[in-house]
């Protein structure tokens, strides 16, 4: 599915014209929003990409990947060594402080980000290719992207998109309240699946 099949679906199910352009326009608008939305307030693998970037040998650190937001989880930067993933560590900006040495190189084994640079324990004694599993900015998205995400996550796009569309387009409070309780709950339930994905099990208090 292309954007621009989902705004089609979005605008026949509020019964606005498809063939509205300006109303399609709006549209992209309204699920961009919701896309950013999804990002702040749930985590899912489909808002997800993974960048790589090369760790000089002698340097201690890489710039974060473009249209970075923030790591997937707490394994989420590592490297190969000999076909396995060695995670590296994440530490406080306090932690990070006692363990940084600069004058010894090898492997990192710890890493702290301080605006748009990703900072390792030491230096590298070879280049090493540096893996970041990261939420990823969705502005460059058009009407004739194509959208990653499986049905469960598009019908959460969609309430979110007419949200927007209830509480600013047409301002009909009732239907935008109802949208928006909606989309709530379906970030929730994002959030829910990526936690268990990720620690296996059921989600205590």
């Amino acid at each position: 599915m292309i954007i621009s099949e989902l705004i089609t679906e979005i605008i026949s199910e509020v019964g606005g014209d498809t063939a509205d352009t300006d109303l399609a326009a709006k549209m992209l608008i309204f699920v961009k929003g919701a896309l950013r939305r999804a990002q702040l307030f749930c985590r899912h693998r489909l808002l997800a990409d993974t960048s790589y970037a090369t760790l000089s040998s002698g340097s201690n650190y890489i710039t974060t990947p473009t249209g970075f937001i923030r790591e997937t989880g707490e394994k989420s930067i590592y490297y190969i060594d000999s076909g396995a993933r060695k995670y590296i560590e994440k530490l406080t900006s306090g932690q990070f402080g006692l363990q940084v040495n600069t004058s010894s190189s090898g492997k990192p084994a710890y890493y702290h980000i301080i605006e748009n640079v990703i900072e390792f324990d030491k230096n590298a004694d070879a280049d090493l290719v540096i893996y970041v599993e990261h939420f990823q900015e969705l502005d460059n998205i058009t009407a004739a992207s194509t959208f990653f995400g499986s049905s469960d996550i598009t019908e959460v796009v969609k309430d979110g998109a007419k949200y927007t569309y209830y509480s600013d387009y047409v301002e009909d409070d009732a239907k935008a309240d109802k949208k928006l309780m909606l989309f709530k709950a379906g970030l929730d339930e994002l959030e829910s699946k990526f936690m268990m994905s990720e620690q296996g099990g059921h989600i205590g208090d």
